[in-house]
């Protein structure tokens, strides 16, 4: 009897790593009707690409189409905004893996080949690549495709960037493309000349993206105005607490034991954040506590960034000021081993990706900067 599901090692390390085998590519094969998914398998439907077969390829062999920013080892995928799920998909995600095991009869991630050094690049698959990576999978079972003749790199650029979001529809062990990712792309397809800045060009764009996860057509035409009235800037870091972490281990913020202590909480989660927080204080007294936010999948640009941010501080000292009110009879808080850090800088157009977005300590409003070659920078949010 064919296998269905691949049940990994979920305590599986660098010398006990998991792979996939032969034999879950070939149940892989007689597991997935290629006619029930014609928009990933029918070549017809492709002008550029064509769909050469399931095949198991190296981890190493398999990147993002993206170039790292500078300073961070935050990964993005460009056909969607950077991977861009939230804490709670990556939860699913990771419980659907560890409870159902890797589906063999579900689509894979899809790669291109890169015919010149058998590179893969991928078009769809970076948030399942973070689960393989988290369980030390050696290898990746995907789908290939390859270049049809007669087109050009571009060409075949072009219609892969729209692919990555057709891909992906609501479906486990997935997470489907958002409106930001559609966004994403229509600026993308502009930036490359791909399209016109035109609203009719980009509706006729993202149209069948939206199809795809279900948006329907009042909403796509808000999102292809979103487009034309988006300049896009240089991109800011999707970020999640698995994220943030692996772009702290890539700076200079590392733990000094008896010292210093690096913790990392998301934007909303302020009022729970700070009471883990507290444990931990309690349990390293002779530790200080630097707390860093991440502001998660930001949509809105450095507006909606610095906003998440100083809210944070503003939601922590409003619910000390509730304790210092209830429990200690208005007499004054001063944590002694506990600080409110910072922010991970996720703006790469005005940051420096590599260090933190201090907080002014004495500030009211949360106030952060950074130290630039010309001096410190000033960031706050104006509404407040």
């Amino acid at each position: 009897m064919s296998i269905v599901t691949y049940k990994f090692n979920t305590s599986a390390d660098a010398d006990n790593p998991n792979s996939f085998t032969e034999e879950h590519r070939q149940a892989m094969e007689g597991l997935i009707s290629l006619e029930a998914y014609p928009e990933k398998y029918d070549n017809s439907r492709f002008e550029t690409v064509e769909f050469t077969g399931f095949r198991i390829i190296p981890a190493s062999k398999i990147r993002m189409d993206t170039v790292q920013p500078s300073g961070t080892s935050v990964t993005r995928q460009q056909a969607r905004k950077g991977g861009g799920i939230n804490d709670t998909e990556t939860k699913n995600l990771d419980n659907s893996l560890v409870t159902k095991g890797s589906l063999l009869s579900v689509p894979p991630g899809a790669v291109y080949e890169q015919v010149i050094d058998k590179s893969y690049i991928y078009i769809t698959g970076q948030s399942r690549d973070g689960r393989y990576k988290k369980y030390h999978f050696t290898n990746r079972l995907v789908a290939v495709y390859e270049k049809k003749e007669g087109f050009t790199d571009d060409q075949v650029q072009n219609e892969l960037s729209q692919l990555g979001n057709i891909f992906n529809p609501k479906s486990l062990p997935e997470v489907e493309a958002k409106d930001y990712d559609i966004v994403e792309e229509g600026l993308r397809a502009i930036n490359n000349k791909w399209i016109k800045l035109d609203y009719n060009e980009i509706l006729d764009r993202i149209t069948p993206q939206c199809d795809a996860v279900g948006i329907g057509k009042t909403h796509a035409s808000k999102l292809a105005m979103t487009i034309m009235n988006d300049k896009g800037d240089n991109p800011v870091l999707p970020m999640t607490s698995e994220k943030a972490k692996e772009w702290k281990d890539g700076t200079k913020y590392t733990d000094i034991p008896d010292k210093v202590r690096y913790v990392i909480k998301s934007y909303d989660m302020s009022t729970k954040g700070q009471v883990d927080c507290v444990k931990l204080a309690k349990k390293y007294p002779k530790e200080e506590i630097r707390v860093i936010v991440h502001c998660g999948i930001v949509t809105g640009g450095t507006e909606q960034y610095i906003s998440r941010l100083t809210n944070f501080w503003l939601n922590w000292f409003a619910q000390l000021e509730a304790f210092r009110e209830v429990y200690f009879d208005n007499k004054p808080i001063v944590p002694s081993n506990l600080t409110l850090y910072g922010g991970v800088p996720q703006c790469t157009g005005e940051m420096d990706v590599s260090q933190v977005c201090l907080f002014v300590q004495d500030s009211v409003e949360g106030e952060f900067k950074q130290k630039m070659s010309d001096g410190w920078k000033h960031w706050k949010n104006e509404n407040n």
